[in-house]
């Protein structure tokens, strides 16, 4: 599972539909337009999609912990723009070769 730093902790990821679907819901943009949109996604909208991927991480591997849009907005750019990539990245499926690399 990919790790992203908030604060200065390290925060577990995962880029699933839910954690998207939970984004939208969040944003007030649960439909089928909001779906499509998404991957326009503007920078003001990275640290809801930053929380809801970490705490989608967090559910994932049991623990209680959540994380706040306010905790993800008080951080740096630097810090919300590499966690942001690393969502970008995520969401890029991994082909038969990236596996075997694995």
């Amino acid at each position: 599972m990919a790790k992203v730093i908030i604060g200065g902790v390290e925060y577990p990821v995962s880029v699933t539909f839910g954690a998207i679907a939970s984004y939208l819901d969040s944003v007030g943009e649960d439909s089928a337009e909001g779906l499509a949109a998404f991957y326009q996604l503007p920078p003001s909208r990275y640290p809801a999609f930053i929380v809801a991927c970490v705490n989608e991480g967090l559910r994932a591997e049991g623990r209680d912990e959540r994380i706040t849009v306010g905790e993800v907005s008080a951080c740096s750019i630097m810090e919300v723009g590499n966690a942001a990539a690393i969502l970008f990245r995520e969401m890029i499926p991994a082909t038969t070769e990236d596996k075997k690399k694995d």
